[in-house]
């Protein structure tokens, strides 16, 4: 009987735990939720800019709002953009690596006031113990402080755990719009 009891009171503290979430994550899955369809649908007709790299190490990098076809220039980041005024601004990135052994893809969600709430941050990779997909997801609360920060590491683009070692990187964001490094040529339209 005791040990009833005591299942029920550590089921219904679990269950509690679960409802009593924070209401800026919540209000952040609802906002992305509402943005899926949204990027679904417009990403690929959306505004692109185009970072790219060139010169001896590949010091010289400018921002283009076109492809170029230049054989000396190599392309490491794209960015698309799609603006909605009742959401805000959502960003999606592609890094590309010159080596070929990783590629990065990074969600930015921004508020109406153009300020971070949300990344979504995902990575391939061969410098690991096995090819693997890393997933990482970063909360901001409304003064701009990390909230919540989650990992995740799978077998290369599935969703099967892993725990392999592998050569991490950082997240790089921004919690102004106005301070993403493409934020000048995107200005510029």
């Amino acid at each position: 009987m005791k040990k009833s009891i005591l299942l029920l009171i550590f089921f219904l503290n679990c269950l509690m735990g679960r409802t009593q979430e924070n209401p800026e994550i919540l209000q952040i899955r609802e906002n992305f939720q509402i943005w899926q369809p949204i990027i679904e649908s417009e990403l690929n007709g959306s505004t692109q800019l185009f970072h790219y790299a060139w010169g001896e190490s590949y010091q010289e990098d400018e921002w283009y709002t076109n492809e170029q076809a230049s054989e000396g220039k190599f392309l490491f980041q794209k960015v698309r953009l799609i603006e909605k005024s009742n959401l805000g601004t959502f960003v999606y990135y592609d890094n590309y690596s010159m080596s070929g052994d990783w590629y990065i893809a990074v969600d930015y969600y921004f508020d109406t006031n153009d300020k971070l709430y949300f990344v979504y941050w995902r990575m391939n990779t061969y410098q690991a113990d096995e090819p693997l997909t890393i997933e990482k997801r970063l909360y901001f609360n409304s003064e701009g402080e990390l909230i919540r920060n989650l990992k995740s590491t799978y077998k290369m683009n599935t969703k099967d755990g892993s725990t392999a070692g592998f050569a991490d990187r950082d997240i790089e964001y921004e919690l102004q719009l106005n301070k993403m490094d493409f934020y000048g040529k995107w200005n510029e339209e």
